[in-house]
């Protein structure tokens, strides 16, 4: 019978996962965070606007 155990990476392996390994990829990266970033602050004011009762976007 096998046995599945979980293991929590520490904080080296956690940073190793989430360096980018080139400068594209880097690039890439920021630029995903760059975009979610605008994402989340349309969506706060769109949630903003819609609880003033200001709703425009439905």
């Amino acid at each position: 019978m096998a046995h599945i155990t979980e293991v929590v990476p520490n904080d080296t392996e956690l940073e190793a996962m989430t360096t980018p390994r080139n400068s594209k990829a880097a690039e890439a990266m920021q630029h995903r965070r760059e975009v979610k970033k605008r994402l989340e602050d349309y969506l706060e004011r769109a949630e903003l606007k819609r609880a003033l009762g200001d709703d425009d976007f439905f």
